[in-house]
């Protein structure tokens, strides 16, 4: 008696696209890393289990999240914990990187309202961008994270990681249609948050 199955995916499944923004209806064959087809994979047997067994399916595309209790391996937490401990921070592709990163509340409110409406009987099964639907490049973001904390980092600059993209930016046009929302924290409000987590959490 499975009302409703929601599952995380990634825009990493975009990988090579260059299509700006990605949209749910772009082709996502061509993963560029080993966590993206995993994630592809992932979308294709819940398609299938969805299929099988007539269960309501929605797949969920995260567009960089990030925010209090995040990952320590994570970025915003790496380029935060090394600044204040004055250390250099890696910053490939020279910071000319660009991902659309989006707050953990907005993915959280996002995730809430979806699972609340499953997919109609009429389509069964159902994949959405969840992001900010802007892209931002790294080195703002660096420099966002350099103000909240008061002070500016060491940098070593770096050439693109394998396996990496240049850019995302998520379509969210299905979301507002199907669920009145799209996530609206601004880069520089939800660097604030975790900086005072940060801050609050490490006593620093």
């Amino acid at each position: 008696n499975i009302k409703h199955l929601v599952y995380a995916s990634s825009s990493s499944v975009y990988g090579l696209n260059e299509k700006i923004p990605f949209s749910t209806d772009d082709n996502v064959d061509h993963p560029i890393s080993l966590y993206a087809a995993s994630k592809k994979s992932n979308e294709l047997m819940a398609h299938t289990y969805s299929h099988l067994f007539k269960i309501p399916t929605t797949g969920l595309r995260f567009f960089t999240v990030y925010g209090p209790w995040g990952r320590p391996d994570m970025a915003i937490f790496l380029f935060t914990d090394a600044i204040v401990n004055d250390r250099a921070i890696k910053v490939f592709n020279h910071g000319k990187m660009q991902r659309d990163f989006t707050y953990v509340d907005d993915i959280v409110e996002g995730v809430a309202r979806i699972i609340e409406k499953p997919v109609t009987d009429r389509k069964l099964y159902d994949i959405y961008n969840i992001g900010n639907n802007n892209s931002v490049q790294l080195s703002e973001f660096i420099e966002s994270i350099e103000k909240h904390i008061g002070k500016k980092a060491k940098k070593e600059m770096l050439p693109m990681q394998p396996g990496d993209v240049e850019r995302t930016w998520a379509d969210v046009d299905d979301l507002i249609a199907d669920y009145d929302y799209k996530p609206d924290t601004t880069v520089n409000d939800g660097v604030k948050e975790f900086i005072d987590w940060y801050k609050s959490y490490y006593k620093v």
